[in-house]
């Protein structure tokens, strides 16, 4: 036992550092607006998300969710529901308001599902022998940006679908290139949380097995007969039958435009808050992805970028490299190329943000002493323009909050 907690002390104390922080600046906001978990059933009011309708629905503990989402309420309620019942009781004695009892419990929950998230990637890349303190200072890129501390914080489906990324990008980095079934079971809540994640299964399968058609076929079964053993046990079916005609509803998110004007929305609305606070605009009550971006933080950003493509390609020989990589194209390719939800994109950097992460660290692990110094002075000044830019975002979501919804 003694062992093992100091085996995995660093990642224990990243772990309630980054749970401290955040539940510090989740109490600046929970003491004076209900705006990251209570918007009184208005859709769309932070950065186009569901936060309000979804909390009042209670999807997260009673109310099953819709076909993109199959086993998002299953699982969530595993945790949800606990905090639902204890929240329910202590306000039916008088001693706490149902939905602030709630709304804490749940971004209680968030916060820890979004510290074991950066906790897992900070163990993988940890091990590929880099700087300390490059480590450092990657790692807190990842806990200060913009999607970490906002799907944190805000009441909402999307970091839980990036913890089931993470933990599937976990595993694969720790079995390396061992063949386990381990691997077709955790790719159900990829499935279940957010239905198109499920990319991320079979890009593993044609790494893993190129055209071996027999053993894609053979786990691919696996896979399909343990889902629905799931869907079954949690009498989530409905939803199945609903997939073709949520799939069918969504193609009014595609956008239509010419490519050379979808790649320049996708630099400024998909990879610009991979890092920092989107361009916005604020009206009728609501904070919309509509502004202009800071030119300078765009210049980090892109750069950042090019430099965490170029840490994969150098180490492709290597899984976790060419699994990040294929993150990378696939969200680019579905948001930018094809442009689903691409107005609003800014809310979709969260699912592949850390695999930036891990490509910037194997970019790191092949720099000679002069180069280490020169990039970790780059990632000290990304951290920096983050915070500036955080800082002046949040402020203002505190500040429509406390004018429209205050506690």
């Amino acid at each position: 036992m003694k062992h093992a907690v100091k085996r995995h002390k660093d990642s224990m104390i990243l772990f309630f550092l980054i749970v401290i922080l955040y539940s510090a600046i989740a109490s600046i906001f929970l003491k004076n607006t209900t705006i990251f978990y209570d918007t009184y059933g208005t859709y769309n009011v932070l950065l186009d998300t569901d936060t309000g309708v979804l909390f009042n629905w209670n999807t997260f503990a009673i109310s099953q969710d819709n076909s993109k989402h199959i086993l998002f309420s299953s699982i969530v309620s595993l945790l949800a529901y606990p905090i639902y019942l204890i929240s329910d009781g202590l306000s039916k004695a008088g001693h706490i308001d149902y939905n602030y009892a709630y709304g804490i419990g749940l971004t209680i929950l968030q916060i820890v599902v979004s510290a074991t998230s950066i906790t897992l990637v900070h163990s993988c890349i940890k091990t590929l022998n880099i700087k300390k303190i490059t480590l450092s200072l990657i790692t807190t890129i990842m806990i200060v940006s913009f999607p970490q501390v906002f799907m944190s914080l805000n009441i909402e489906r999307f970091i839980y679908a990036q913890l089931s990324l993470v933990l599937f990008l976990f595993l694969l980095f720790k079995l390396k290139n061992k063949e386990s079934y381990l691997i077709d079971i955790a790719a159900i809540p990829l499935l279940g949380v957010t239905l198109t994640n499920i990319y991320l299964y079979f890009i593993n399968l044609v790494l893993e097995f190129k055209l071996n058609l027999k053993k894609i076929l053979n786990h691919t079964g696996i896979f399909v007969l343990a889902s629905y053993i799931v869907i079954v046990a949690t009498k989530s079916y409905n939803s199945i039958f609903e997939v073709s005609g949520v799939v069918q509803s969504d193609t009014q998110f595609i956008l239509v435009a010419p490519i050379i004007e979808k790649i320049k929305m996708m630099i400024l609305r998909l990879i610009y808050p991979i890092f920092y606070f989107p361009g916005y605009e604020i009206s009728y009550n609501k904070m919309n992805q509509n502004g202009d971006v800071n030119k300078i933080f765009l210049v980090l950003i892109i750069l950042a970028l090019v430099l965490a493509i170029i840490g994969g390609v150098k180490n492709f020989k290597e899984k976790t490299a060419k699994i990040c990589l294929g993150i990378l194209l696939a969200n680019f390719m579905l948001h930018g190329i094809i442009g689903y939800n691409l107005m609003s994109a800014n809310i979709m950097a969260i699912h592949f943000a850390f695999s930036m992460i891990v490509l910037l660290a194997y970019f790191a692990k092949g720099l000679n002493e002069k180069q280490n110094k020169i990039f970790n002075i780059f990632l000290g000044i990304v951290i920096l323009t983050i915070l500036i830019s955080n800082m002046q975002g949040f402020s203002e979501i505190l500040k429509l909050g406390m004018s429209v919804y205050p506690k």
